[in-house]
């Protein structure tokens, strides 16, 4: 009983194995047929090294932010709206300082863009300077908002150059 070479199968079992004998073949001839050399998974570079990650930047509007620019509020707040809104855009290494005035109140604009500065002038006019600090080409751009409307924009490239905003209300 020691020799297993001559036991009969029933046909079921004989046609189970020779199924099973066929399926594995069928798989080494996939797995054969891949393509693939290192076991990584399609995609993987063949010398074996990790691929590389790349991503290309597209950008189609001004720079957002997942938290808003600080807002500073230059004049008596209403506890409202502000009238005048200006923010500052640009390049993401663009920085900037400048000067805005209210009669004799004056404010400290600096930073890096985006910032967004509120005003509340109350009919005195709003006087801003401000220069583009960095040495970069990127642009500076600001825009000056009153109420719901786009009073002006004005952008520079140039290193070390000058904008300035004046508003009036009426």
């Amino acid at each position: 009983m020691g020799d297993f070479a001559n036991v009969e199968r029933p046909p079921v079992a004989s046609a189970v194995a020779s199924a099973a004998a066929l399926l594995f073949a069928v798989l080494l001839l996939l797995g054969a047929c891949s393509g693939e050399t290192t076991g990584q998974g399609a995609g993987a570079p063949e010398d074996g090294r990790e691929p590389r990650e790349t991503t290309m930047a597209t950008t189609s509007g001004p720079e957002t932010t997942a938290e808003g620019p600080p807002k500073i509020t230059l004049g008596e707040d209403p506890g409202g709206r502000p009238e005048v809104v200006l923010r500052l855009e640009g390049g993401p290494k663009t920085t900037f300082s400048g000067l805005c005035s209210i009669g004799d109140a004056q404010n400290v604009l600096d930073g890096r863009v985006p910032k967004r500065f509120t005003f509340n002038p109350r009919g005195r006019e709003l006087s801003c300077r401000i220069q583009k600090r960095d040495d970069g080409r990127g642009a500076l751009k600001i825009i000056l908002i009153a109420g719901d409307t786009t009073r002006s924009v004005q952008q520079t490239n140039s290193p070390g150059s000058t904008i300035n905003v004046t508003y009036r209300d009426g």
